[in-house]
């Protein structure tokens, strides 16, 4: 399971684990499961997938490592 934290501004709007997060990279979507290689990703405007719960961003940055996913956008 990942380890995921989703912060927009200075609010903790997500924080627990999921089986997948599929991030809007600025080069096209990228999803995350298990054991992903560390990664840091610029994100565009578009749709956040923790599982089966969806999150409007307009921009950021996500860091993945170690089964940890760190996303903070705007």
């Amino acid at each position: 399971m990942l380890r995921v934290t989703l912060l927009q501004g200075a609010q903790r709007v997500f924080s627990g684990t999921a089986a997948q997060v599929v991030l809007p990279g600025e080069e096209g979507d990228v999803a995350v499961l298990d054991f992903h290689a560390p990664m840091l990703c610029a994100l565009r405007t578009g749709a956040l997938e923790i599982d089966d719960a969806r999150f409007a961003v307009r921009g950021g940055l996500a860091r993945v490592a170690k089964n940890v996913v760190t996303i903070v956008t705007p």
